[in-house]
């Protein structure tokens, strides 16, 4: 996998040509998203990154990247990375500290596919602890975030007591912060 060379603000096939890539690694990791929702362009906003989620009738769930990806590629894959596992099951509002964790090893694992040097991680803060707390389950984030999504639909559905369960060996302590809501910024 390769980043595009033309320019990002006005190349909106490639920029549809990333996500579909996204997307596509996204379900390979994670498993199928939810497909009720349609997924539209990303577009780009100061206040971004982040999901819109619009309810029925429109059912459809997009992107919105910060202007600091406009033109420079890597931060736009890194913030699209990030904002496609919350496209997996769109949400409004603030999911748990799981699928923030899950969504940051995701945007380091797509830097790695596409050979981005240097990867940008988090160095401090709540998306760098979310990181590090989903990096600290048995199975890693993927196979986890793969088994989470299987047994309650989302990652953002995750409930403590019954992850103990589907997680017998991991910290019980790790297993009820994961579930609890993450406000990172």
């Amino acid at each position: 996998m390769q980043l595009p060379s033309s320019v990002l603000e006005t190349d909106q096939a490639a920029l549809s040509a990333l996500q579909r890539q996204l997307i596509e690694l996204a379900e390979g990791a994670l498993g199928v998203r939810d497909k009720s929702k349609t997924i539209g362009l990303p577009q780009f906003e100061e206040s971004g990154p982040y999901i819109i989620n619009f309810p029925a009738p429109w059912n459809m769930a997009q992107t919105v990247l910060s202007f600091r990806s406009k033109s420079y590629w890597p931060t736009a894959l890194y913030e699209m990375a990030h904002e496609t596992v919350h496209l997996r099951n769109p949400i409004s509002g603030y999911t748990n500290w799981l699928e923030e964790g899950v969504a940051v090893a995701f945007a380091v694992y797509a830097q790695q596919q596409f050979g981005v040097q240097p990867i940008h991680k988090p160095e401090s803060g709540a998306y760098l602890e979310a990181l590090h707390m989903v990096e600290s389950l048995v199975d890693g984030p993927f196979v986890s975030g793969r088994r989470v999504r299987e047994h309650f639909g989302s990652l953002g559905n995750a409930s403590a007591v019954k992850m103990y369960s589907l997680f017998p060996v991991d910290d019980p302590k790790l297993l009820d912060s994961l579930c609890e809501q993450c406000v990172p910024r």
